[in-house]
Formats: C-alpha cells, sequence, structure tokens
C-alpha cells in the first residue's frame, strides 16, 4: 500500500487540489486501511463525524466492489483512491460551514502494448451554500 501526501497541488484551469493518494493493491484488506487513510488525511479540516463517516463509507463500498471485481482482478494490479479538495490552504478553510462531496469512479482500459491504465476513484469534498 502507498500512501501520497502531495503538498496541495492545485490541478491547472480548476479549484481543485489533490489532497492526497492511497494505491490500494488488489486483495488488500480495505476497510481498515482506508478508514485510517482518510482520518489521517480529512483530519486538518475537521470534518463533522457524520459527514467523515459517509466519505469513509463511500470509499470503503467503491473500494471492495472495485477490488472484487473480476475485471480489476484481470487487468489491474491496484486501484486508486483520491482526496480533491477546494484550491485553499486547509488552515484557511471554513471552520463549522457545511461539507459536501461527489465520487468519480475512473476505469482505463489496456493500452495496445497490454500495459493497463488505473483504476481510481475520486472524492471532491466540497462547501455547501
Amino acid at each position: 500500500m502507498k500512501q501520497y501526501k502531495p503538498s496541495p497541488n492545485k490541478i491547472p484551469a480548476t479549484d481543485w487540489q489533490l489532497l492526497g493518494e492511497l494505491e490500494l493493491p488488489v486483495g488488500a484488506e480495505v476497510n481498515g486501511v482506508v478508514s485510517a487513510w482518510l482520518a489521517k488525511t480529512l483530519n486538518p479540516f475537521k470534518l463533522h463525524t457524520d459527514f467523515l463517516s459517509k466519505v469513509t463509507k463511500s470509499a470503503q463500498d467503491a473500494a471492495v466492489r472495485a477490488i472484487t471485481s473480476e475485471r480489476v482482478q484481470m487487468e489491474f494490479e491496484h486501484i486508486h483512491i483520491r482526496i480533491f479538495t477546494p484550491a485553499k490552504n486547509p488552515s484557511e478553510l471554513y471552520k463549522g460551514q457545511t461539507w459536501g462531496f461527489f465520487r468519480i469512479e475512473k476505469v482505463g482500459m489496456s493500452t495496445k502494448n497490454g500495459n493497463p491504465h488505473d483504476h481510481s476513484i475520486e472524492f471532491y469534498l466540497y462547501l455547501e451554500g
């Protein structure tokens, strides 16, 4: 399992930054690893417990579904979970405001030479209102 903790990395031409990335090998134990990684990665935001639980449950469900998928097991060695947030310094972020999120799953096709593209699960956290 690899964890990536990039310095806040603004995505060009967007208002999003990559907060962190987790690489899970196919066959890995998912629930505990995802839960611990999300708690650590999202700690600077001081998110409400219920919201953090919803993000964690969504990530665990998506990761389990992906890792147990026959296609993923045949074509990929690992999956990626990525967290994106608004492109602002976490210390400047909005204490006490309501957060929302959406999830996007991306599955690449194998290349002509047989190298697989990534299977990724991306979470975008945003402020509501």
